[in-house]
């Protein structure tokens, strides 16, 4: 029996449920494909995603200098290095000799450059003596950095880190630069190695800083993807101002967290409601403002919604008043304050008519008490930028290397990466900042101690 005859045998109330539900599914149809698309601007939708506009090509061929009306910048002259003296020895017209004539200077051009690098092999002699008083026999120690056990001075173990994890370049580049830069040939394995070695003192390192994490206020999250042997997981992050530690996890869930923060309740937890951060516990939330105002945007793009364009305007002027917080008075900061809040609720008594404005209105009744506390405790940011930004380098990494091959290397990122962001975040020279953990036995004193 084909499609017609099986249709013939229905009966009258069957074909109409048919011919509804048809109906249904067809307006759904032309609802999504008359809604805007969603991209980084008007959603969570992330900006790797999203379609890149071709760059407006300025006017070839202008003046050099400051544009009419800026103030021109150039090259600072500094003490030199090296002075390359450039004296007249035949006169232009004549041809006579004039190098003992007196000569004046009469301009000077610099240049920047890099003298010529290769590396040297470091020797350490270690000595013995025997004491002429009592005949003991004494060896002297080798230094730090010299050890037998090590291959690799801790200049070049930290330049290896640097490379392959600050500028995620795989151990494939990592080898054919230091081999072209300082004609260094190291294999691929003892690059490996030499990152295995590091790894219990980086540990301890990140060890620190979740300690320092722990100790603080306000504490914002995030996560992203990771892919471990073939398999997906999740690299996590929480991160202060000053501290960021990173693990590595099999799920996307809440005891990655309380992992983390070993119980510890923090006054703040910032962040964007994904499900596993609003389940750690703190005594206050906030919600991420600008991923509110995205999402605003779709609502707005797809349906001109008025209800979320007014909603998405009151999330901007409280960002606004945050930021002039030093600025105002306290009476009138604490009027404006009270003026965003009369104005949130009259907008959440209102209930608007498309779906995705719904969607929104009954999110943000459900948080309505998450969504100002930036306006109330000075040191609570309006976003969760600072988590989505320390995560960037991280995506760039899986997407060169593609991925982790063991649980070790992924670990053994998480800490040094955590080492890295700290020090950036501190304004620490990061290249310095992994050699001296290097060079010498760890002190937990000596960079990552914890402190409110």
């Amino acid at each position: 029996m084909d499609e017609r005859e099986a249709l013939l045998q229905l009966s009258k109330e069957e074909l109409v449920a048919i011919i509804v539900d048809l109906q249904q599914q067809l307006q759904e149809l032309r609802d999504r494909l008359g809604r805007p698309p969603k991209t980084p601007t008007n959603s969570s939708t992330p900006p790797s995603q999203g379609r890149k506009a071709h760059r407006r090509q300025g006017r070839g061929g202008g003046k050099r200098g400051a544009q009419a009306g800026h103030a021109g910048k150039s090259r600072r002259k500094v003490e030199p290095d090296v002075v390359v003296d450039v004296r007249v020895e035949v006169c232009a017209q004549c041809g006579a000799d004039v190098r003992q004539a007196p000569q004046r200077v009469v301009g000077s051009s610099q240049v920047v450059e890099i003298p010529p690098v290769r590396a040297v092999v470091i020797e350490a002699r270690r000595y013995a003596a025997g004491c002429p008083r009592c005949g003991h026999q004494q060896s002297a120690p080798y230094p730090a950095g010299l050890e037998p056990a090590r291959v690799f001075g801790p200049r070049l173990e930290a330049l290896v880190h640097y490379l392959h994890m600050k500028h995620p370049l795989g151990y494939v580049r990592v080898h054919d630069l230091l081999r072209d830069l300082f004609g260094l040939e190291i294999s691929l394995g003892a690059l490996v190695n030499a990152v295995r070695r590091a790894a219990a003192t980086f540990a301890q390192a990140a060890e620190a800083i979740r300690d320092t994490i722990r100790a603080s206020d306000v504490i914002g999250s995030d996560e992203t993807g990771a892919r471990i042997d073939g398999r997906n997981a999740w690299l996590w992050v929480v991160q202060t101002p000053e501290s960021a530690y990173y693990l590595v996890a099999p799920a996307r869930a809440a005891p990655v967290l309380a992992q983390i923060m070993g119980g510890v309740v923090p006054l703040v937890w910032v962040s964007d409601l994904a499900g596993a951060q609003l389940k750690q516990r703190a005594l206050y939330r906030q919600v991420c403002i600008p991923h509110q105002v995205r999402d605003l945007q779709y609502a707005i793009d797809a349906h001109r919604c008025v209800w979320a364009y007014r909603f998405q305007v009151l999330l901007l002027r409280a960002q606004r008043l945050g930021k002039r917080r030093e600025q105002l008075p306290p009476h009138e900061y604490g009027r404006q304050v009270r003026a965003v809040e009369h104005a949130c609720d009259a907008l959440l008594a209102h209930l608007p008519r498309s779906h995705d404005s719904q969607t929104l209105h009954a999110r943000f009744r459900k948080h309505r008490q998450h969504l100002f506390t930036f306006l109330y405790l000075p040191n609570v940011p309006s976003s969760n930028n600072a988590s989505e930004q320390a995560l960037r380098n991280s995506v760039i990494y899986r997407k060169v290397t593609g991925g982790f091959r063991s649980h070790w290397g992924a670990t053994a990122y998480a800490n040094t990466l955590s080492v890295i962001e700290t020090a950036r975040r501190r304004g620490q020279d990061i290249l310095h900042t992994l050699m001296d953990l290097l060079s010498k036995p760890f002190d937990l004193s000596c960079s990552f101690s914890p402190a409110r």
